[in-house]
This record gives structure tokens, sequence and C-alpha cells, in this order.
């Protein structure tokens, strides 16, 4: 669904009366002077946003699981369903279904944070730490949704390039925006992002808890911009964000080995997840296109590439026993992805969006890239094996031997948490499915200069916007 056509929708259920009887007032419509009345109806709205997060469209699949999907660290199983067969083959065209909900989920969201911004201060007996706390988290989310639409829809990820990136929408309206550039997409993402922080230190409570991190807090908000600038290859913001986010170490930091696996079945919040999206019974199941615990359906399997890696069980790296599993009452002696089981086995549980890994191998590959820094990229990457590899001893590297272990690493550590496919694009590498693909039932192969690591604009939006209709990514 387009971008115009999600604000129609909410606009014409926003003012719906009857044109005929202008003298009545409606009693069952919303119109834009009685859809908030209070400062309960913001805070809802608020709840509403974030919810999005696990639509389909997003945590659910599109920036989920759906990047090992398309990647190599998945092999799929003859009980697949196929219902992702021409994303897993890199078979899409613009009319897809899946990428249209991806297109339009994001969208959807941003219109939300806009109609949200645009009502925050009309009702003047509120706190101003009340509006800092709502507008800081709206402001986040609008730019990392503006983000994520670029990961997959812009035609590059460099800081200033002047290729397109995706229509930026600061306003709830019927306007029908060009595609800005990706310079442009950044800059604005980057403004959301130092305006939330800086709104998040004057708020009248605190967004989270020590057991609740559910919300994206200014902890968060760092995290989010250690992610954004180093896709950006600013290393220099890379390495101060994520820096920000490991001196909170009296919140966060590392989980230890023995915690490690209690993460995934929501125990060990506070030591290691920066934000996670909860879900709850009737949302889904988080990895259940992968590994469907309900009805014990393996849709696709861990890639004997990928599992070589961990070199289990000569080495003992926790990660192995906790995302793979081959003792499970339903499949004995079979390996499964068993990282989302949850604490019932039904696969009912949080999705991490953020978490302590992620934000040592950013500054680590930041700063190895940065240039003169390897002794200290050395340093977080020899911390983080510490702490998932049982009796680990450090080992020296340097340049682009250390480079190579710092992505090796994050293959192994972010394992089905949205990364790999955006991994492969950003450092410019092909696809090399391992010997359990069989050709030419699954595709084996991509080029790293393939047009198809950019997605396509949604036809739907095509049609409807007639100033995108001509910029469309090439090959579609």
């Amino acid at each position: 669904m387009s971008i115009s056509k999600y604000i129609v929708a909410f606009i014409g259920a926003l003012i719906m009366s009857c044109s005929n009887f202008t003298d009545i007032q409606p009693t069952h419509s919303l119109t834009p002077n009685n859809a908030f009345k209070t400062m309960s109806d913001i805070e809802l709205h608020l709840n509403g946003i974030y919810s999005g997060f696990q639509s389909t469209g997003y945590y659910a699949l599109a920036f989920g699981t759906l990047p090992d999907i398309m990647s190599d660290n998945l092999a799929e199983n003859v009980e697949s369903l196929g219902s992702y067969r021409t994303l897993a083959d890199w078979l899409y065209v613009s009319n897809d279904g899946t990428i249209s909900g991806v297109w339009a989920t994001p969208y959807n969201m941003i219109n939300d944070c806009n109609i949200l911004l645009s009502n925050v201060d009309k009702f003047k007996e509120t706190k101003t730490g009340q509006r800092n706390r709502l507008r800081s988290q709206t402001l986040a989310i609008r730019a990392l949704a503006h983000f994520d639409l670029l990961r997959y829809f812009g035609q590059s990820y460099d800081r200033n390039s002047t290729e397109l990136g995706v229509p930026i929408k600061t306003e709830s309206n019927l306007d029908k925006p060009q595609r800005n550039t990706i310079k442009e997409v950044y800059d604005q993402v980057y403004a959301d992002l130092t305006q939330a922080k800086t709104l998040m230190g004057s708020m009248d409570q605190s967004i989270n808890t020590s057991s609740d991190r559910s919300r994206i807090d200014i902890i968060g908000a760092d995290a989010i911009l250690a992610r954004v600038a180093y896709y950006a290859k600013d290393y220099a913001t890379a390495i101060s964000s994520a820096t920000a986010v490991i001196n909170n170490s009296n919140q966060l930091g590392l989980a230890t080995f023995a915690d490690f696996p209690s993460i995934w079945s929501d125990d060990a919040i506070a030591n290691e997840v920066i934000w996670y999206v909860k879900f709850f019974p009737g949302d889904g199941y988080v990895g259940g296109d992968v590994y469907f615990a309900v009805n014990d359906r393996v849709s696709f399997k861990p890639s004997q590439n990928l599992l070589s890696l961990y070199n289990y069980p000569t080495t003992k790296d926790v990660r192995y026993t906790s995302y793979f599993s081959s003792t499970t009452t339903k499949r004995p002696g079979q390996l499964i992805v068993s990282k989302y089981l949850g604490l019932a086995g039904d696969g009912l549980t949080n999705w991490k969006a953020l978490r302590m890994g992620e934000i040592y191998l950013i500054r680590a590959e930041a700063l190895a890239r940065a240039g003169g820094n390897d002794p200290a990229a050395l340093t977080d990457l020899n911390k983080l094996r510490s702490q998932r590899i049982l009796g680990y001893t450090p080992i020296v590297f340097s340049g682009q031997a250390l480079l190579t272990e710092i992505s090796l690493e994050r293959r192994k550590e972010l394992f089905l948490e949205g990364h790999r496919w955006f991994d492969l694009r950003r450092t410019g590498q092909g696809i090399t499915r391992g010997g359990d693909c069989k050709a030419p039932a699954t595709a084996c192969s991509l080029a790293s200069n393939s047009f198809r690591f950019v997605w396509p604009i949604p036809q739907d939006e095509m049609k409807a916007n007639p100033n995108i209709a001509t910029q469309q990514n090439a090959g579609y």
C-alpha cells in the first residue's frame, strides 16, 4: 500500500462526516478536534505506534528473520510452505506483496509519529517533561523507520550520496513526495535522533526500568545512532555513540557466559538487552517463519556453512547451544533453530531489537576502519568473545585479518537478528550458499553487484504517486 493510501485511509476515518447536514455534529466519527481529548489519548497513540514493530512489515519478519532467510545463514527445508520463495531466491518484482508491506508498515508508523508530534502541544496544562518524554520516543521511532526503509530501498548507504533514497515524511498530509537523496534521508535521521536525545535529558519520568526495556530511551537512541552512523561510514559518530552506550555500564553490559542463554527466554533483560519489542499471544511468533514451534514445522535449517563457524563442540561457544538444539522433545536428534522457542517452547518471546553484543561489534569495526585503532578494536572483539566462549584465549589480529574476524563474529553473534543480508550488501559481498543449497530448486548464489540487493519501489506506490513513477530502482 502506498504512503498516500495510508494517509488517505487515516484522514478519511478522522474527518468522516455527513456533508449534507452541516449543522449536525457527527457523534460516531473522529475529527482532528476530538481524536485527542487528553494527554492520555496521546500516550495511547504512542502505544499504538510501538505496536507497529510487531508487524510482519517490521520485526515479525522484514527486519527480523527475513534478512537471514535471504542470505547464506539458512537453507530452505522440505517442510517449507514456500511462503517466501521469491524473497529467499531473489526473484521478487515490484508487485510482490511482502515488499509492499515492508514499504507500507514503516510509513504507516511514520505517519502516526507525525500525527502525535502535531498534537502533543495542544494541551496547555501538560508539563514540559511529559511532552519531552512523548516527543523524544516518537522522534527516535521516526528516525529508525526512515533508516530501515533506506536499508532495503535506498540505492546506497554512503552518508553523502546523491543517489536516491526514500521519501522523507515529517508531516501527516496528502502530498505525493519524490524520493529524497541518501544524504537528505541521513540528515533527517541524524536530526531526529539528536533532538530525541536532547529531549530525553528533561523528562517527567524514566522511560524504562531494570526489568522492562520495551521503550526507546537515551541509551537506545545512542544505539540506533551508532547503527545508523556505522552504515553511513561515519565512523567517528559510530564510535562515540557506541561508547556512550557502553559507558552506561551501571545499567547495561555484556551478558556473561552463564547468563547469555536466558536472554532468549526473556529472563535476563537487564544485563544485555538495550531495547526489546514486546510480543503477546495473538501478535505472532518470533522466529516462526524459520521454525514454527506450534506446529513443529521446520521451514529453514541453519546452513552447514554457518554451523561450521562455531566449531562446536571443540569450541565451547554458548551461542551455538543458545541458538540451535537437537534435544527438543518434538525432534530429538534433529538440529533446529531454537533461538526463539521461549520459556514455554511455543515460540512466544520478545524481539531483542538492540543489545550490547551488536554495540561492541559496531565499535570494534568502526575503530578498525577508522584507521590507527586496531588495538582498541581488538580489545572490544576479545571482550565479546571472552563472554561467549568458555576458556577463550585472546588472539592478536590487525589490518584486514582483524576486519575479517569482526565480520565473522557479527555473523555468529547476530544470527537471526535481522542483520546478515544488510551486512553482505553493506560490505559489498555476494552470496554463496553452501553444499546444503540444492540447485536448481533453490538459488545458490548472488553476485555482489546484483541489482537484487536493492529492493524495487512497490508498484502500487508507483501508480498512486506520479512524482515517484520515474524513480524506480534499476532492474525492475
